[in-house]
């Protein structure tokens, strides 16, 4: 179920526009309900307003902040208000359908703005409910309206009519028998994008000034409302700041965690976000209430489930978007920040943070990777912190800019690079050790971590925790007959990952029989179905451990790493013949049995060979060593927990405060 947010008597809706449309997907499986876009107006007329208009807005199924002052006053009292304009609701949904199959009808408009929504949006099968252009709300042809509303077939009904006119239409809907379905109420949405009214430029909307632009376009039109009942807000707002409650203390014996990242890992669509995955749920299982924060990857089709915010779409990955990355390279460069962190750095995420933390107090912040470690000076100095690391971050950039500088003959564009990497990993070891100096403990993924990282501060409580990766859906089953003969798996846009794959294809390979079918599977350079000898790129799986038992080897050609392998884990999870290189299987000291290890391009080729040769094991046996490790793992986080929070466990137990500690590093 999704949280809301009160301020001002309201209760809207805490997510941004993907938990938006998560929250209408989930309604509509329902009954029906309707949604309401309250701006500083609407906000005004239900305190100024009469008892009906407030009854009619507390009806509503989801209450959505439409404006960006409302949001910022909002903040001066600790409230955290994502906007979503219902102009910007309404094109989203019809620019990008909740699901296949959505049926939306439009009431409001007359039929030639209907016609011409239609031309704009032609793969969206419409549907117009007629209305007289001036329905009085109570008389007999609103009655007739509502039923005929109620009538007609739709999932998404927009609701275009005057405020309060639409908030009662899509009320008497429900009063009127409509059993299914979410009425929106957004205005005049749909007289912008059909050009019948034109809204600000992006730069005022950004700013909060698209009351300004509508004020001067329709000055006698909108005088009253902007100039008379808006200013009310004001009062409004100073009344809830100084009425603000202080942050909900916390509870003894429920721990509260905040766990910052930098990418939202509900998707689970690298070994980054499976391994936050498995801490978070770990946390959970230990009984904490943890809430997740990071960026929503832009373009990301999965919405994030309850509990999973994010103040904004984020664009992640460099590759494609040279523009992008040119200016994070060159803020990375005025800053003095590494490139991997400034790429996350946002005002709008340091504001959600500080505000959450001031009206939820939290047992615990986890910070995961230290690319997210900038937000530590948002924190609160006694709050109580741990830092996941994944790698040392500063030696795997490092080490591959050596790489690359060692290379034979390399050219200007690789010698750049080198550079670059080579800067990064000074500018991440500075990084880093303030992180480690911050935290009160350091949670890292292999023992060679955690002795780095325990010499960066000294007396620094490090501790490793054996991640078990994500359990695949058919695992306990026997393997089935292979339809890959050899399989590589990863995300291959990333430099480090790209390495291992470009050795494979050049060392490998070609030393492979001709008639093997050699399958690489996950995002690369290379387009899905391109073949490159006996080598074929699939592009990116959907069920990653569907294509991993279909090989009948799997290769993990890593070159350069820290850290440990989420691909090594889950391979070796489903007991799939594996050939792997030494720093492939980095962090792991008990592999299951039908494993082989292979640094050079002719012990590799043997090894893949041997394991085709050989008859192909039912998979108990990673099943068995999985299961084991995710058991150990739970047991390490519980211990953590106890250990760092001072609780103690038992049918008696009573939890004590936490053990605050004041740290005086902090990362600039």
């Amino acid at each position: 179920m999704m949280s809301t947010i009160e301020y001002l008597g309201m209760r809207f809706l805490d997510a941004n526009p993907s938990g938006v449309r998560a929250a209408f997907r989930e309604a509509l499986k329902g009954g029906f309900g309707y949604v309401v876009t309250p701006n500083v107006d609407h906000v005004v007329s239900y305190h100024r307003g009469d008892a009906a208009l407030r009854e009619v807005y507390d009806g509503a199924r989801f209450q959505i902040c439409d404006s960006q002052v409302l949001a910022k006053l909002a903040a001066l009292s600790g409230v955290h208000l994502t906007p979503y304009p219902g102009s910007d609701l309404t094109r989203d949904l019809l620019e990008h359908p909740l699901q296949r199959g959505v049926r939306i009808a439009v009431i409001g408009p007359d039929e030639a703005a209907f016609r011409d929504l239609e031309a704009r949006f032609p793969s969206i099968a419409l549907r117009h409910v007629p209305c007289a252009a001036r329905l009085a709300v109570g008389s007999a042809e609103w009655r007739e309206t509502v039923e005929r509303a109620v009538a007609a077939e739709w999932d998404l009904l927009l609701v275009c009519l005057s405020f309060p006119k639409q908030e009662l239409f899509a009320r008497d809907l429900g009063l009127a028998g409509r059993q299914r379905g979410l009425a929106l109420c957004v205005g005049a949405s749909v007289d912008f994008l059909t050009r019948r009214q034109i809204r600000a430029p992006e730069p005022m909307r950004r700013a909060g000034l698209e009351w300004l632009h509508r004020l001067v376009s329709n000055p006698r039109r909108m005088a009253g409302r902007y100039l008379k009942r808006g200013p009310v807000i004001f009062a409004l707002a100073a009344g809830a700041f100084f009425k603000a409650k202080p942050a909900e203390p916390v509870v003894p014996g429920r721990r509260r965690v905040l766990f910052l990242t930098t990418v939202l890992p509900h998707g689970r669509t690298t070994g980054g976000e499976i391994a936050s995955m498995n801490f978070i749920n770990g946390l959970k299982a230990a009984g904490c209430e943890v809430e997740v924060v990071g960026y929503h990857r832009q373009g990301q089709d999965t919405n994030p489930p309850p509990g999973f915010l994010s103040p904004r779409d984020w664009p992640i990955e460099s590759a494609g978007r040279p523009l992008q990355a040119g200016l994070w390279m060159g803020r990375a460069l005025l800053t003095g920040r590494p490139y991997s962190v400034q790429k996350y750095v946002g005002a709008a995420m340091k504001r959600f943070v500080r505000l959450r933390l001031r009206t939820r107090l939290a047992d615990l912040v986890v910070v995961d990777h230290a690319q997210a470690s900038w937000l530590l000076p948002a924190l609160p100095r006694e709050q109580s912190v741990v830092l996941i690391a994944h790698n040392v971050e500063h030696r795997l950039y490092g080490s591959h800019g050596d790489a690359i500088a060692g290379a034979a003959k390399p050219g200007l564009r690789q010698r750049l690079k080198s550079v670059i990497y080579r800067r990064e990993a000074e500018t991440l070891l500075r990084i880093e050790r303030a992180a480690v100096a911050r935290a009160g403990q350091v949670w890292t993924l292999s023992e060679d971590d955690g002795s780095a990282f325990a010499q960066l501060e000294p007396g620094r409580v490090v501790r490793t925790f054996g991640v078990p990766g994500q359990a695949f859906r058919g695992a306990s089953q026997p393997l089935p007959d292979p339809s890959v003969d050899v399989g590589l798996l990863g995300s291959w846009n990333w430099d480090v990952n790209r390495a291992g794959l470009d050795w494979f294809l050049a060392n490998v390979a070609p030393r492979l029989p001709r008639h093997l079918r050699i399958v690489v599977a996950g995002r690369s350079h290379h387009a899905p179905g391109t073949s490159l000898g006996p080598v074929r790129f699939a592009g990116f799986v959907p069920d990653a451990g569907a294509f991993l038992r279909s090989c009948a080897v799997v290769v993990i050609p890593s070159t350069v790493g820290s850290g440990i392998q989420i691909k090594t884990i889950e391979t070796l999870g489903l007991g799939v013949p594996t050939v792997a290189t030494s720093i492939a299987l980095r962090g792991i000291d008990d592999p299951p049995l039908d494993l082989r290890v292979a640094n050079g391009a002719t012990d590799m080729v043997s090894a893949i060979l041997e394991a085709l040769n050989t008859p192909r094991p039912d998979g108990r046996d990673g099943a068995a060593w999985r299961l084991a490790r995710e058991t150990a793992f739970q047991a390490d986080v519980v211990a953590a927990l106890d250990g760092l929070l001072c609780v103690k466990r038992g049918p008696e137990a009573q939890a004590t405060e936490p053990a605050w500690v004041a740290f005086e590093g902090m990362v600039v």
